[in-house]
């Protein structure tokens, strides 16, 4: 079809079309579309904070503490939290920040093709995959949640190689844009990543991985932050723990060694060794019998699950020669300081 210069343009702007997609022939038309829904994505954020931040901020508070990895680093937490929110979080007559942002703006967006693809974007999705082909701006990600090989647009050049990638989309046409931003790995870690998320998928009771990750995001996120840094843990070096006591430091020790004779993994056996060093930063404890503290310890780890065995208070006192009564008292104690660490770090046995 040939147009005129002067005539209206055929997208739907109301300019002419030597104004409109006349100087932005082909494919580049793509980045003006781009440019225009990056700036409904940021009316959309701008939208939630105006109208719901209030209720952001309630419930952001009441997951402070509930994900001890990804909490860690508060502008990532922050981020994931409202992608999570503004996308699946129902705020009023059931729908969501993004269904209502766009009942609202639809009406006055005058590019028909950037309207078309605007009122598609309540069938938002989340993706999670190995990241593939690279044509331009546009990757193609191996999406593990549908089995499907999704096309995923960008302003710039992706330059991570076959990364495992997460994040929140917008339909763009016959391919798609993250909102916000994307979350990716290294692809060392990809395979490892895959297989736990897809086990937790299969695990769950929603009968659709899509759904699971949708209703669960900042879990997701967090156990993935958490075998990214995996490899920071089983490369802990004993040495560089600093101790207030001899008397600690011959507890780690004695703490160890039990261990081992006991057939404990190594990366519960420096799980243990952390907590301990934990709860010696806290208290700062003066030890005159090594073993009371290492069976209470023991005890806390098998009760959240850490270490896989199942000896009593009783046998483990027999086992370390010290009396029952002492053990559980000395635990009690170490549970008020250590429980929220205890929770994550059997929360992580439970995801391995």
């Amino acid at each position: 079809m040939s147009v005129g210069r002067n005539e209206p343009c055929p997208c739907g702007s109301g300019k002419k079309y030597k104004k409109c997609c006349g100087k932005v022939e082909g494919s580049a038309i793509h980045g003006v579309m781009l440019e225009e829904l990056e700036s409904l994505q940021r009316g959309l954020i701008d939208y939630a904070m105006e109208h719901y931040s209030h209720a952001m901020k309630k419930q952001f508070q009441t997951l402070l503490h509930k994900y001890e990895v990804i909490r860690k680093d508060p502008q990532v937490f922050l981020v994931a939290f409202e992608i999570w929110f503004i996308l699946t979080q129902p705020v009023k007559n059931g729908r969501t920040v993004l269904e209502e942002y766009v009942a609202r703006r639809l009406p006055s967006i005058k590019r028909e093709r950037t309207r078309n693809i605007f009122k598609m974007w309540p069938q938002a999705r989340f993706l999670a995959g190995q990241l593939g082909e690279v044509r331009g701006n546009v990757y193609e990600v191996q999406d593990i949640l549908s089995g499907e090989m999704v096309a995923v647009r960008s302003r710039q050049r992706v330059p991570v190689d076959h990364a495992f990638i997460i994040g929140g989309v917008l339909p763009f046409e016959q391919e798609y844009t993250f909102f916000m931003i994307d979350f990716h790995f290294e692809k060392d870690k990809a395979d490892q990543m895959a297989s736990w998320l897809l086990s937790q998928c299969e695990q769950a009771q929603e009968k659709e991985a899509q759904a699971y990750v949708a209703n669960h995001f900042l879990f997701v996120l967090d156990g993935l932050f958490a075998i990214y840094h995996q490899e920071q843990e089983e490369s802990l070096d004993y040495s560089e723990l600093t101790w207030e006591k001899e008397s600690q430091e011959k507890t780690a020790h004695t703490l160890l060694q039990f261990l081992q004779e006991e057939a404990v993994e190594e990366m519960h056996q420096q799980s243990a060794v952390l907590l301990w060093h934990l709860y010696c930063q806290k208290e700062n404890p003066t030890i005159r019998k090594p073993e009371i503290y290492v069976g209470a310890l023991y005890s806390l780890m098998q009760a959240y699950q850490i270490a896989g065995t199942d000896l009593t208070n009783a046998a483990l006192a027999k086992r370390l020669s010290i009396s029952a009564q002492s053990l559980s008292k000395r635990a009690k104690e170490m549970e008020n300081i250590l429980k929220s660490k205890l929770l994550e770090q059997g929360e992580k046995a439970g995801k391995r």
